[in-house]
């Protein structure tokens, strides 16, 4: 187990369709796959379409992070002499500061505007790819080839009116993901981002042979 890492024990569903946060969509997935391999599955993670709610899903889940992984406990603040405390009491003032002796747990007002968490979660769309962790590398394989196995001359499976939803082994760690971006572009999209950015290098480079 010296070279195995994560993306050893996880493969990825693509072709899903868009469903509301409201459908137990990852249990769902679990119960199909494990009926068709007859293997264990260990969970599956949908790739959820969240970029128009990226600052409100990320900041539930530092609270979460937090909660769960507390900050240590502060030591005192040192004293300080008079004339010390001043230039500092001065200092927090220009910088904005938070105050070390003032209580940190007292959060401020919420934003009555913004939508409860709950309410978000609810209305997200699945983007067309989730990954299924899997107990082993092995079962891994085995499942991926089981799914995609051809079934009535039509590979993979169907879900909420969908077919052809197959399953595929991965490359990229977790961590190198920019998971707000993933699935969230078509191909057509994609193809015009491409051109895009060449077009931009082009002009640069016209324009830098012209003005220099």
């Amino acid at each position: 187990y010296q070279n195995k890492t994560m993306k050893d024990f996880v493969a990825m569903v693509i072709g899903l369709p868009s469903v509301s946060g409201s459908k137990p969509v990852e249990e769902d997935l679990k119960a199909k796959i494990e009926a068709i391999t007859q293997k264990p599955v260990v969970g599956v993670s949908v790739a959820w379409d969240f970029a128009e709610h990226e600052e409100s899903v990320t900041k539930a889940i530092d609270e979460v992070v937090s909660t769960l992984d507390p900050d240590p406990d502060k030591l005192p603040v040192p004293a300080t002499n008079p004339v010390r405390t001043k230039f500092l009491n001065t200092e927090r003032a220009l910088l904005g500061l938070p105050d070390p002796n003032s209580d940190s747990s007292v959060n401020s007002e919420p934003d009555e505007e913004s939508d409860p968490i709950d309410s978000i979660m609810m209305n997200l769309r699945s983007s067309p790819r989730a990954f299924v962790v899997f107990p082993t590398q092995e079962i891994m394989e085995d499942s991926v080839r089981l799914v995609n196995a051809s079934r009535d001359g039509r590979e993979g499976f169907e879900y909420e009116g969908v077919e052809g939803i197959t399953l595929e082994m991965i490359e990229a760690e977790p961590d190198t993901v920019q998971w707000v971006n993933f699935g969230h572009s078509s191909p057509r999209e994609k193809v015009f981002k491409l051109a895009a950015g060449f077009g931009i290098i082009g002009l640069a480079c016209l324009f830098w042979a012209i003005v220099f």
